[in-house]
């Protein structure tokens, strides 16, 4: 694969637009925990369908990409089907693109292992029985074991596709191909407490504040003798902050037109101390005493979040379900600067699907496609679908956003164009880059700490990142060129 096309799908494009919490297009539990990435994947049944193909589909297709009358079987696996008796907004559309594609039945593997998602697919791969149709935990590890298609032709006079948000699109190109199909938007960011703004008269934080407003209104807000927390935790700042100072860089400092991270930049040793400013402060639950942590009765900042006693969170747009139905108003507000964290999920077909049209009309109807998107607005009487919607097309966005949207999403979805993607679903080697390599230093009792442990220490102030940046840049670049190499060979 050429440094071209490498770039091409990691490049932040300007747009209108993870596993214990990371699902497809349409879900509760959408793309968070994306750090997650060794516990995923699927399975699926015996390959009983004939391939009836009949070429790519175009935008409004309901054929199923057959040309017969026969039955198409597609098996499908994802994380986030819950059970048959639940009957959840997925199997509501599933049934519902059965209904309106009477000649395409989806299979589901009901005793397939979601808590070893991987696994299970590693073993269904072995088996010869991979499923048509795969949610993905990231994209690498799909074309690292050679399962993913090449879609290109699929999507090519699919105008439906052209509507996908850009950035999301891009990143399932690799080398001269698409190999994975967008499948959910999120954002990552602060949340507030309105309530607690409104008790202490002091003005909200606007969508995007400065950090001089965001910082001020931690250190207003926090006051632990009277039970509030001015800041849940500081560990993600340094996965922002750098992309909020230098417009050329991303998440975790990620360059994409010189494809190599930038973790010994002023911007990412600044985001740093930035957090661990806060955490010696006492602005967080974690930097607090033991005695007034028991106050609150509380295993883990979301209980006391979920308590009222703190004034800003960090979280995911996954969560926004949960968050409506807690007793104080809350609403998103991003980043300071702007530039909050844009999350995907992606799904892919099966090279040894025998009816890859039939797979691609079902996965555009679970995803990105305007009657799927639709149906899913219409079935989401629970709050379930707390997906961005994966189109730019506007009159489905005035919809979304007319049924009631969570507070803060509609501005967030109008400076889009700032966001940042955050990386782990599809830059190559990034769980390694972010969290697994081993570094070498020393800290407390672990002689080779990851270069995950390095960061989070550095937060707590227990060891000066500065010290270690030229060494942890030079490990992290090393890991992402290792996987490209990998990737490269098997997508010319």
């Amino acid at each position: 694969m050429s440094k071209r096309s490498i770039v091409t799908a990691f490049i932040v494009l300007l747009i209108v637009a993870m596993i214990s919490a990371c699902t497809s297009g349409g879900n509760s539990n959408g793309g968070g925990n994306t750090g997650n990435v060794q516990n995923q994947s699927g399975n699926s049944s015996d390959n009983s369908s004939n391939n009836n193909s009949s070429g790519s589909n175009s935008g409004g297709s309901s054929s199923g990409g057959t040309s017969s009358g026969e039955q198409v079987v597609i098996r499908y696996v994802n994380w986030n089907l819950g059970t048959e008796a639940d009957n959840n907004i997925e199997r509501q559309m599933i049934q519902a693109f059965e209904e309106s594609h009477p000649n395409i039945k989806i299979e589901l593997d009901e005793s397939f292992d979601y808590s070893a998602y991987e696994d299970s697919l590693l073993a269904a791969a072995a088996a010869g029985k991979l499923p048509d149709v795969i949610m993905l935990s990231n994209i690498p590890f799909g074309l690292s074991n050679e399962w993913l298609m090449d879609i290109t032709e699929l999507t090519k006079n699919d105008a439906e596709w052209a509507n996908l948000p850009p950035a999301l699109e891009q990143a399932t190109h690799y080398g001269n191909g698409i190999y994975a199909i967008p499948a959910g938007m999120f954002f990552m960011g602060y949340f507030i407490n309105q309530d607690l703004f409104e008790q202490a008269n002091l003005p909200e934080l606007d969508f995007a504040p400065t950090w001089d407003q965001f910082q001020n209104a931690i250190r207003t807000l926090n006051n632990p003798s009277e039970g509030i927390i001015g800041l849940a935790e500081e560990v993600q700042i340094p996965e922002w902050y750098a992309a909020s100072v230098d417009s050329k860089l991303g998440w975790y400092a990620w360059d994409a037109a010189a494809e190599q991270y930038h973790l010994n930049s002023a911007g990412y040793i600044e985001g740093i101390n930035k957090a661990r400013e806060f955490f010696q402060g006492k602005y967080t639950f974690d930097s607090l005493s033991d005695e007034q942590k028991a106050q609150y009765n509380a295993g883990w900042y979301g209980e006391v979040w979920n308590q009222g006693k703190i004034a800003v969170r960090w979280e995911g747009t996954w969560a926004t379900r949960d968050f409506s139905n807690l007793n104080f108003n809350s609403r998103f507000i991003g980043v300071p600067g702007g530039r909050f964290a844009l999350v995907g999920d992606f799904m892919g077909i099966a090279k040894s699907s025998a009816n890859p049209e039939a797979a691609y009309e079902f996965a555009k109807f679970m995803t990105f496609g305007k009657d799927g998107i639709l149906k899913r607005i219409e079935l989401n009487v629970d709050g379930s679908y707390t997906s961005l919607p994966l189109t730019t097309d506007a009159s489905v966005l005035d919809q979304y956003f007319a049924s009631g949207a969570y507070p803060g999403l509609k501005e967030a979805y109008e400076s889009i164009d700032q966001a940042i993607i955050e990386g782990v679903k599809f830059v190559p080697g990034y769980v390694r880059s972010r969290w697994q390599a081993p570094t070498g230093v020393k800290i407390g009792d672990n002689d080779n700490a990851s270069i995950g442990d390095l960061i989070f220490h550095s937060t707590k102030g227990n060891v000066r990142f500065e010290d270690y940046a030229d060494q942890a840049n030079k490990l992290a670049n090393e890991e992402y060129a290792k996987a490209v190499e990998t990737i490269s060979a098997l997508t010319q």
